[in-house]
């Protein structure tokens, strides 16, 4: 085809850090068939995914207005925003990222097909549904409904996982024939061995290191871990952990440590473009959320070669089957996570074996083609 045949796709999505629903949307953008495709990005911000999509020459367009908070003016304003750039750039599809995305690219697709633009597909995928958060019961309330009108107004609904299609189903937040789940696929990705990681890291080699990467924000359960940190210490006193991420609970987390009294266990690491990539500095990694949709970070160990303990939550038990190629511990429960971790601690046996299984998992269920395949498919019908 040539560039006017070509099918224009935007992408929308609220935050530019770099997170699994950013990774999505780079992902697919960056492997989209370049003869039949162009993908264009709306995002807030100017952060990591921004950066990422301009270097791989990836048109970006920045929405001045878009948070992730609930503010009305604002949203009413980043809505307008959405009107004007869906009218000049006249996407054949538009793909909706996060709640806030979802809702008001498809406010603003149904006003430019009022004001007389050609009909366009709407797709909207989402990375874990927002009203499984810890949030007040009216915001609970507006974001089931506004899930409900985001999928009214959408062709198709892609969820990452089939506990959130579940969860959709069972809300009646979309009716089944709109409702695809496709697991996320892994891309190849590039490790540095344990030493050097761990140097570039933390500065020097550690005898054992607990780690997680995750986004520093409430709904990763960081403080369960911290909590976790002095019933581990007590039985094994070589432990260290490191915290690499970013995000808005980074004072409050470092707090928790002072308070903790465990300030000289614990490394928060900020700053590291392509985190993964230091994945194998840890001996087991750990991700104590309390609400996931499929996160990109345990497949990303499990291709590391990690043994991994996480919450049986969302689409985190599509990965890990406990006791096979992981280990599964309820969320919000320090109690448990330091007893999983103790355990793995003393059995380099078991570590090994779960790495081992994990990480097949990751290679036969998580592929990078099918995941891109499916999404296609889905762009095609």
């Amino acid at each position: 085809m040539s560039s006017g045949q070509r099918k224009k796709i935007l992408f929308v999505i609220t935050k530019s850090v770099w997170g699994g629903a950013q990774k999505y949307v780079y992902d697919i953008a960056t492997h989209l068939p370049g003869d039949r495709y162009e993908p264009m990005v709306a995002l807030g911000g100017d952060g990591p995914l921004a950066q990422k999509l301009k270097k791989a020459g990836i048109s970006v367009y920045h929405i001045r207005n878009f948070q992730r908070s609930i503010n009305p003016l604002k949203d009413l304003f980043a809505y307008a925003e959405l009107v004007r750039l869906i009218w000049h750039t006249r996407p054949a599809i538009v793909h909706a990222n996060s709640s806030k995305a979802g809702g008001l690219a498809g406010l603003a697709v149904w006003s430019c097909q009022l004001l007389g633009r050609a009909p366009l597909r709407i797709i909207f995928t989402a990375h874990g549904w927002a009203f499984h958060e810890s949030r007040p019961r009216w915001q609970i309330a507006l974001i089931k409904a506004s899930s409900k009108l985001t999928s009214m107004l959408a062709d198709t609904v892609i969820t990452v996982s089939d506990y959130d299609r579940s969860a959709a189903l069972y809300l009646k937040i979309a009716p089944e024939h709109k409702i695809i789940t496709i697991h996320s696929g892994l891309a190849a990705t590039t490790f540095l061995e344990r030493s050097e990681a761990q140097k570039e890291l933390l500065g020097t080699e550690k005898q054992f290191l607990i780690g997680t990467l995750a986004e520093w924000t409430p709904n990763k359960g960081l403080s369960f871990l911290l909590k976790a940190v002095p019933h581990i210490i007590r039985q094994e006193p070589q432990a260290v952990f490191c915290l690499i991420g970013w995000g808005e609970q980074e004072a409050a987390l470092r707090h928790q440590a002072r308070m903790l009294n465990i300030e000289q266990y614990i490394y928060f690491v900020s700053g590291k473009t392509e985190a993964a990539r230091y994945l194998k500095a840890f001996d087991i990694f750990v991700l104590p959320s309390l609400k996931e949709g499929l996160p990109y970070t345990i497949l990303e160990a499990g291709a590391a070669g990690l043994p991994v303990i996480a919450t049986r939550v969302g689409g985190i038990p599509e990965i890990i089957q406990d006791g096979y190629n992981g280990l599964l511990i309820s969320p919000a429960s320090e109690t448990e996570l330091a007893r999983a971790i103790v355990r793995l601690t003393k059995n380099n046996e078991e570590r090994q074996h779960l790495a081992a299984a994990l990480q097949k998992t990751i290679e036969h269920k998580f592929q990078f083609t099918t995941f891109i395949q499916e999404t296609l498919r889905v762009y095609e019908l």
